[in-house]
């Protein structure tokens, strides 16, 4: 039989403050370097000579600086290129997070299932009490189901109403 996409969604990371918080230390940076730029060719020097000193371009950064540097741009890399996509065909759900996190769950193994406002339950896959295996990019939305082996699943999403409807219609 032919696999038949009854739903799909695809979320990133899109919040504002998110995006804020990880690229505020390159808008200081870029901010301290036009401040320094000013400064050097501004025409101000504290030395007698009058020579402007502008050694912050010739400067060697560290082996510590340069893996922190890395590191940062990985997770700028990491976040933008991370999503959270849901399929539901017609014998299956497709959890797809981040870069290789994959997951197929048997729709003839739901057993019930809903649509749930939650807290805040923070971003990734995440294993809780209260909801169990935790799939989330953003909102405080999502449908929550539970297998007939008792494993509990909450999948945050943008459509909730769509997927639990996709999800009762088989």
């Amino acid at each position: 039989m032919k696999e038949i996409i009854r739903f799909k969604e695809t979320q990133k990371f899109t919040q504002w403050w998110l995006w804020l918080i990880v690229l505020a230390p390159i808008i200081l940076a870029v901010l301290n370097i036009l401040s320094s730029i000013l400064y050097a060719f501004g025409g101000y020097s504290s030395s007698d000579s009058g020579n402007v000193s502008i050694s912050w371009i010739s400067a060697r950064i560290s082996m510590v600086q340069f893996i922190f540097v890395l590191i940062y741009i990985l997770t700028i890399l990491f976040l933008a290129l991370s999503k959270l996509q849901v399929v539901v065909s017609n014998n299956e759900i497709k959890i797809r997070h981040l870069l290789f996190f994959s997951k197929i769950i048997d729709l003839s193994e739901v057993t019930e299932q809903h649509i749930i406002n939650y807290d805040f339950v923070g971003y990734g896959i995440r294993k809780t009490k209260k909801y169990g295996t935790v799939y989330n990019v953003k909102g405080k939305e999502g449908v929550a189901f539970t297998l007939k082996n008792g494993q509990k699943y909450l999948i945050g999403s943008q459509k909730a109403e769509q997927f639990s409807k996709t999800l009762k219609e088989n």
